[in-house]
């Protein structure tokens, strides 16, 4: 498991849940993809899973569940804010924010060119501590860049959770950095759950546990 350790309430059955309710949505979809590393290394071996948390804001009783789970790891946290990465977990944000009492900001893809022309969204102060919070971890990519943009305005973010680790590296990318990366699932915990459920056969996870180099 690359993301931290963490004390919460989660148990192996919210997890299990969790994955029963994003395979029936068709949040985690098999077969071959395309994702954000092809932006980089476009020939690189396609991926035989897809995440697509996108799909959430369809299914309000996912939806709910999973902020209430990214709550339940947040509750041993010390921050003063929340902030999604635009635009994929921004309804799950938005309910934890309901749910939590939570103020939430954004950082902006980039900034408008009119108006305040903002790079933040929402209301905070300079010194405030922050959790960042996304779907899922791969690289890391995204998550430096919406940390560079909380940093510059004079945010404090440590800590970062992700619904998902994919266990490809990110998680590990951010502790060098010295941040604390949590998850409330790895993509290992999913698979086994499938396979478990005959959800996927053997020869599919073996197939995905390959690609993601877990075994």
């Amino acid at each position: 498991m690359e993301t931290s350790d963490l004390p919460t309430t989660i148990t192996s059955q919210d997890r299990a849940r969790l994955a029963d309710m994003l395979f029936e949505i068709g949040a985690v979809k098999f077969g071959a993809f395309r994702i954000k590393l092809h932006e980089t290394q476009p020939d690189a071996p396609l991926s035989p899973i897809y995440l697509n948390f996108r799909l959430l804001r369809s299914y309000p009783e996912v939806l709910g569940f999973t902020a209430e789970l990214l709550l339940k790891l947040a509750a041993p946290l010390k921050f003063d804010v929340l902030a999604d990465i635009p635009t994929g977990v921004t309804p799950i944000v938005s309910v934890m924010t309901y749910l939590g009492k939570y103020p939430m900001i954004s950082p902006r893809q980039s900034a408008k060119a009119y108006g305040l022309g903002v790079a933040i969204d929402g209301e905070y102060k300079e010194g405030q501590r922050v959790l960042l919070v996304d779907d899922v971890i791969s690289a890391g990519d995204s998550k430096f860049e919406a940390i560079e943009k909380l940093q510059k305005a004079g945010l404090v973010v440590k800590d970062l959770l992700v619904v998902v680790d994919r266990q490809q590296g990110g998680a590990a990318g951010l502790r060098e950095k010295g941040f604390r990366p949590y998850s409330v699932a790895t993509i290992g915990q999913l698979l086994d759950r499938y396979r478990e459920t005959g959800a996927i056969d053997e020869d599919r996870y073996q197939n995905v546990v390959a690609y993601l180099g877990l075994k």
